[in-house]
């Protein structure tokens, strides 16, 4: 999950779920369901910590956990557009300021002048 592969998570903590259900790695695997936007699959998840159906739910951490993956699963649920499935609000705000600079500003090149000057004389240097 560090390496944002939420896909790959998700394999992992249902397989590690069916082995010995654990109240973490459900809350583990309903923020991997969050972020791939399968909200519903994640609320019954985090449902299921809450109502104490899986071991290791009787642990406060736990429970804290799992109602703030919950109450950011309501905030998802609240404001709903294209750019909200599977990005925070701060990728989100950024991905949207990009949009706008990208509108506003010409293409430019991320070489640096000196290369820029070397480029035009490319084809002329003979080896």
């Amino acid at each position: 999950m560090q390496q944002n592969n939420y896909e790959a998570a998700e394999l992992v903590y249902r397989k590690a779920q069916t082995i010995e259900p654990d109240a973490n790695r459900a809350c583990n695997l309903g923020l991997c369901l969050i972020k791939l936007g399968r909200h519903g699959e994640a609320r019954q998840t985090l449902e299921d910590v809450l109502l104490h159906r899986i071991y290791g739910s009787d642990d406060e951490k736990v429970v804290a956990r799992a109602e703030q993956l919950l109450h950011e699963l309501n905030l998802f649920n609240c404001v709903s557009s294209p750019f909200d499935v599977g990005q925070s609000v701060h990728e989100e705000i950024m991905e949207r300021l990009d949009l706008v600079m990208n509108g506003w500003t010409p293409f430019r090149s991320r070489r640096l002048p000196v290369f820029e000057e070397i480029a035009t004389f490319r084809d002329q240097i003979a080896c």
